[in-house]
């Protein structure tokens, strides 16, 4: 029952919501089941333009730290900003 209002919930997001949305979660899941560490996402302007790990310009935005309180609550901020911001881009 909750299972459904969650799965509805996640669909009716904007699509660049739910894709940015989504890549922070797989992101931060990577981390945490050490698929991937922290020091392979972080911005280090040395290693994109000597090394050409392109991959650090968008990952340093999808990582908010372990995954725990902090990550839910960064979380539940971030949709309805992302979701203001794509409904009305121009507004200050």
């Amino acid at each position: 029952m909750a299972y459904q209002g969650l799965a509805q919930e996640y669909l009716g997001m904007p699509a660049v919501t739910r894709a940015y949305t989504t890549a922070c979660v797989l992101t931060t899941a990577a981390v945490q089941l050490e698929f991937i560490t922290p020091f392979q996402l972080y911005f280090n302007p040395d290693l994109i333009f000597r090394k050409l790990q392109i991959w650090r310009l968008i990952t340093n935005f999808l990582f908010f730290g372990p995954l725990g309180f902090s990550f839910f609550f960064n979380m539940i901020f971030l949709y309805p900003l992302v979701s203001v911001r794509l409904s009305a881009p121009f507004l200050a």
